[in-house]
């Protein structure tokens, strides 16, 4: 390397060369999500058509239990080579009894942790799994080992599901109110604090449409106000995307404001709202397509979401 025999000129040429790269840095443009797809499956078939129909700016969400590392190294290669994102399903208000034994494992190391039986307070009997009171701070512990494990596999971001779980803790009557509006609250701040563990990384949310306005109301008679997500507007730790899932299957008030409220947050850009349909809901596939680009939204189709292991969701018409 030459040595600079004019310090003052060698100077100047550092700072436009600092204020030039920072220039790039800063006009190089943020990751847009465009389109998704969803397989929770490891079929290679399924995995292979997966993989030839990456686009960029897509997001592509799957199932890290019972796929190869191979399998995985592969989609996240493509993905990359396409400008598109893998993120990882994590259930966070529900736990499947394949985790059962490792939860409880966890909770064996600390001999003041609270029971199983405690945290988790009821059954989803159509998945097998355990509804869970997310204000414990075992559980979220126990996710945020999940989500270190889960990061080191050299995913994107995280699919974030079962928070409307949410849902139960506000019209659970066996709670008090100030207890309803502990465990709401807990929740929006597990999504946030999942966020900010790695703030660069993808992270969707999926369902808990309750959450996602400036405010909570927890209660009938006697309410308690607690803040929301407030999607419509930026928060370092909010979620980057945002699932409606059976989206345009159901009608009423409170969903039809929901969808408002949704349109609103996809126009303001902080939040991508994306739609799931299925074809053994009450939307037909043609009505769920057009409603969601009247709506701007990002969406895509299934048969069932039980069949979500077993079949890749499919695209808008001409997509």
């Amino acid at each position: 390397m030459k040595r600079c025999f004019r310090p003052d000129l060698c100077l100047l040429l550092l700072i436009l060369f600092t204020v030039t790269g920072r220039a790039e840095s800063a006009d190089k443009p943020a990751f847009v999500p465009t389109s998704y797809q969803l397989y929770y499956g490891s079929d290679p078939q399924v995995l292979k058509s997966l993989r030839e129909q990456i686009r960029p700016g897509q997001v592509i969400v799957i199932e890290l239990r019972g796929l190869k590392p191979p399998q995985l190294a592969e989609i996240i290669k493509a993905a990359h080579q396409r400008q598109a994102k893998v993120i990882a399903y994590l259930s966070i208000g529900e736990l499947g009894h394949l985790e059962k034994e490792n939860f409880e494992k966890y909770l064996k190391q600390s001999p003041h942790s609270h029971p199983f039986s405690e945290i988790a307070f009821d059954r989803n009997p159509r998945f097998q799994s355990s509804h869970i009171d997310v204000s414990y701070g075992e559980w979220r512990g126990f996710l945020m080992k999940r989500i270190k494990r889960m990061y080191a596999r050299k995913i994107d971001g995280l699919f974030l599901d079962t928070v409307d779980t949410a849902d139960l803790y506000l019209n659970r009557p066996e709670w008090s109110i100030p207890r309803r509006a502990k465990s709401v609250a807990a929740m929006i701040h597990l999504i946030r604090d999942i966020k900010r563990v790695a703030p660069k990384k993808f992270i969707m949310q999926n369902r808990g449409l309750n959450l996602i306005g400036r405010s909570v109301i927890v209660g009938e008679t006697a309410q308690i106000v607690v803040l929301g997500l407030d999607l419509e507007h930026r928060h370092p730790g909010n979620p980057d995307g945002l699932l409606w899932e059976s989206a345009f299957a159901h009608s009423g008030d409170w969903i039809e404001a929901r969808e408002r409220e949704m349109i609103r947050i996809q126009n303001n850009g902080f939040t991508s709202v994306f739609t799931l349909g299925y074809s053994d809901s009450s939307v037909s596939r043609k009505t769920f397509f057009q409603k969601s680009e009247a709506d701007g939204f990002i969406p895509a189709w299934a048969s069932s979401t039980t069949k979500l292991h077993l079949e890749l969701t499919q695209q808008p018409p001409g997509k």
